[in-house]
């Protein structure tokens, strides 16, 4: 089987639900302003919290109106925006509403900003509790698996098999991972469907079958699926007849990618995309999103994801050319109001 999907997470155990009083501003169905609320706990698949029954006009909201968008403060004025359903809504003695929610999709930075934001509320590290998210993670062994996984993340759902149950809505960290020079991906997923695909017998333990939906919005993962497809095997393509199947947009768009951009080396090939692969995967993720790259960025310099020793002069150019791509395609960060390449020497 090319194909392997484990749990990370042995316990069947709810995520951890962490009470945090953050003022907050949530933007409801149909309306242009927020509204100022109080957070009163928080996941990694939603939140809670209280508003006055004034900002809501009186009336309980509700799941058939639509997604509300709720926005965390950040350091350095930046936010946490969470588009999110109603889970339930209750009106309190007060006068005020207390409203649940479940996030629906994040961008790649404000999943990163949460992720800390929660870490840091409650580290886990010496505590017996609820896990922060439950993980599961996907082997691919092979190109073509590789290829059909991310034409299904490009749709916005993906169906696998697991050897362990998953309770409907929860949500999860989905981690596909690639064998050898295979391009890998975290990405938050909610399930949707689990179906029994085989009961246990002797041998081998129950499998199921899983549908998950990817919550992160559908324009970043169109961009992720046209990155990764480049670090795939060059002539996957060609020998794979399948890939007449792709959508049009996959087929005829064009995204600045590493194997794009950057100067052939004298054996044939991008220094990056042959020796470091998994620094490509880091840039990947946040490509198009000039402040989380820009953090990845300066993480591969001179941070915990710096080459030990120092980035060969090759690498270090293409590293400065990726960034020079980034920043005329998608802008310059606020954190650097200047012309100087952070991190960089030139």
């Amino acid at each position: 089987m090319s194909k392997h999907a484990e749990s990370s997470f042995h316990e069947r155990r709810t995520q951890a639900r962490i009470s945090a009083e953050i003022p907050i501003k949530v933007r409801l169905p149909g309306r242009d302003q927020p509204v100022s609320a109080l957070n009163q706990d928080l996941s990694w698949g939603g939140a809670r919290f209280i508003v006055s029954g004034k900002s809501l006009g009186g009336q309980l909201p509700t799941r058939e109106a639509g997604p509300l968008t709720l926005l965390l403060p950040w350091t350095g004025g930046g936010q946490i925006t969470a588009e999110a359903e109603l889970a339930r809504a209750q009106r309190l003695a007060d006068g005020r509403y207390q409203v649940a929610v479940r996030f629906q999709s994040l961008s790649p930075r404000s999943q990163a900003r949460l992720e800390k934001l929660l870490n840091m509320l409650c580290p886990r590290d010496g505590i017996d509790g609820p896990a922060l998210v439950r993980e599961l993670n996907i082997t691919m062994a092979d190109a073509s698996d590789m290829r059909h996984t991310l034409k299904q993340v490009v749709s916005g759902e993906v169906t696998l098999s697991a050897f362990e149950v998953y309770a409907v809505d929860q949500s999860i960290r989905l981690v596909i991972r690639g064998d050898g020079d295979l391009p890998s991906l975290r990405l938050r997923a909610r399930v949707r469907e689990v179906a029994a695909a085989r009961a246990a017998d002797g041998n081998w333990p129950a499998l199921y079958s899983l549908r998950f939906a990817i919550e992160h919005p559908r324009p970043m993962l169109k961009k992720l699926v046209e990155l990764l497809l480049e670090q795939l095997p060059s002539d996957w393509k060609a020998k794979d007849s399948s890939y007449a199947e792709a959508p049009d947009w996959l087929r005829g768009a064009h995204l600045a990618s590493p194997s794009e951009v950057l100067p052939p080396s004298t054996d044939g090939g991008s220094t990056l995309e042959m020796r470091y692969p998994d620094a490509l995967n880091y840039l990947a993720l946040v490509w198009g999103d000039p402040e989380a790259f820009d953090l990845r960025f300066q993480d591969l310099i001179i941070g915990e994801h710096a080459e030990p020793g120092g980035w060969p002069e090759d690498a270090w150019e293409e590293l400065g050319l990726l960034q020079d791509v980034h920043d005329q395609a998608y802008g310059v960060p606020s954190v650097r109001d200047n012309p100087l390449r952070g991190g960089r020497v030139t």
